[in-house]
């Protein structure tokens, strides 16, 4: 859903659960934050100045019914009246949420693609058709266009409801969260300076204490997803270079023990005149061969497990050309490296002391 938002929209919500990847001490601490309510998004909305839009919005999951057919696990969506305003959610059909459904707790819907083509396979247009939320019915007032997949997610299943009659279904004791459109990017700052000292005057904070609330910008979660990207990497990188020596390792050791076991053939080769580079790049090309091989299985197993989980789940399925090549190349260096060794003790060999190997 954040990925629906605009760059100039920030949240304020009870817990910035994000704080668990950077502080983890502040976490806990906010487990204790009072709830955020209707009101609070009501007085930053009467007071702000620099905000263009501030609206209210909370979450559930449930299934939803028209008629036999039914759809699981759809994200029910509570929202004011100015969500449209905030989020990249075109209709294909129909009308968004108004101030009179917020007002008077119309039992009314918008859906999203998915779901409105699941329930509803032969209709053109479902608005004014009928589903049930938790065994109350609610009239559908429009459907959104498809929006597809995004890193794994589909974003067409959920379904937009009043956010009164959400908290008169799952309880008026919930903490929502207060979404705060600026006037402009520029000025996301600004706004977030003036609610957030409007919701510590709102709590009656003292200039000591904490916030008891979270404020979390598009900009933060980006920062913040890519340092959680950047440690991810940073560590798998001496992972795969440990892999990668261990892995040199035991090839060096087999190109050792097929040396020994080949003693004798190599004693007679040299003995009808085979050269000492000639020995060497046989082991060479051996090593390298096995290492290719292995990269080669490495890549296909690599793909196909990807592929298998990319049928199995919503997560996408991504493939880089350069990838498989820039493995074949560390594998082909690595032969190149660790059979360096085993050839040169194989070319270093005595021809008469190798004839006599038993």
């Amino acid at each position: 859903e954040v990925l629906d938002e605009g760059s100039n929209v920030f949240t304020i919500s009870r817990i910035n659960f994000f704080e668990i990847l950077t502080d983890m001490d502040a976490f806990l601490e906010s487990l204790n934050n009072p709830d955020i309510e209707l009101s609070d998004r009501d007085f930053l909305r009467q007071k702000m100045t620099t905000a263009k839009h501030v609206g209210a919005a909370v979450d559930s999951r449930g299934t939803l019914r028209a008629g036999s057919k039914k759809y699981q696990s759809v994200s029910i969506r509570g929202r004011t009246e100015d969500y449209s305003a905030m989020e990249d959610l075109p209709l294909y059909v129909g009308r968004h949420l108004t101030r009179h459904d917020e007002m008077t707790s119309a039992q009314v819907a918008v859906l999203g693609w998915d779901v409105a083509q699941d329930l509803f396979p032969a209709a053109a247009d479902p608005t004014g058709r009928t589903i049930k939320i938790e065994d109350r019915h609610f009239k559908v007032v429009g459907v959104v266009q498809d929006k597809g997949t995004m890193m794994g997610n589909n974003r067409n299943e959920f379904s937009i409801v009043p956010i009164t009659t959400w908290l008169k279904m799952y309880g008026s004791h919930r903490s929502v969260e207060i979404k705060i459109a600026a006037e402009d990017v520029s000025l996301v700052n600004e706004c977030k300076d003036e609610a957030t000292f409007l919701m510590r005057l709102r709590h009656k904070l003292r200039p000591k204490e904490d916030d008891d609330f979270g404020v979390v910008t598009r900009d933060e979660l980006l920062s913040i997803w890519g340092g959680v990207s950047k440690s991810i990497y940073a560590a798998l990188v001496p992972l795969v270079g440990i892999s990668l020596v261990v892995g040199g390792i035991v090839l060096m050791n087999i190109m050792l023990v097929s040396v020994t076991e080949r003693t004798r053939e190599i004693g007679i080769r040299k003995a009808v005149g085979a050269k000492r580079m000639s020995i060497m790049w046989q082991f060479l090309v051996e090593s390298v061969t096995l290492s290719i091989v292995g990269g080669i299985l490495g890549v296909t197993i690599g793909l196909g497990l990807a592929g298998l989980i990319a049928a199995l789940s919503p997560l996408p399925f991504a493939f880089a050309w350069w990838a498989p090549v820039v493995g074949l190349v560390v594998t082909f260096i690595i032969g190149m490296v660790f059979g360096t060794y085993p050839a040169w003790k194989a070319a270093g060999l005595d021809p008469v002391e190798a004839l006599r190997f038993e």
